[in-house]
């Protein structure tokens, strides 16, 4: 019984530990995009796919990840309770989280360089 308790103790904690494993480095996403829709995020980084040298599986992730975040935009705009359909809206830092977590560890870099890059030209 406390075997197991530990186990479930320790696939809990799993998940705390792997993120800081994964980003050894800490990205700051651009300031500009915090205040933007959440599906800004992957659409910018689709838009430099090139740059960013994704390749297809990566390419696809992100067009997931940004249809999800559309969906849940229509879906609140849409909604007669905009308060209950807030509460599930990804945030604009969970949606970075997420698209750094598509990119291999070279890419990260320049994803934040192309998203500050794109809100630069965007003034």
């Amino acid at each position: 019984m406390r075997n197991r308790i530990f186990r479930l103790a320790i696939s809990a904690a799993v998940p705390l530990a792997i993120p800081a494993a994964v980003f050894p480095q800490a990205f700051t996403l651009p300031q500009p995009l915090t205040s933007a829709p959440a599906y800004e995020v992957p659409d910018r980084l689709l838009a430099h796919r090139a740059d960013l040298a994704l390749t297809e599986p990566q390419a696809a992730e992100l067009a997931a990840l940004s249809a999800d975040l559309h969906t849940q935009a229509r879906l609140q705009a849409m909604s007669s309770k905009p308060w209950a359909t807030a509460a599930r809206q990804a945030s604009p830092r969970q949606a970075f989280d997420r698209a750094l977590k598509t990119l291999t560890p070279s890419q990260h870099a320049p994803a934040v360089r192309a998203l500050a890059a794109t809100e630069e030209s965007a003034r």
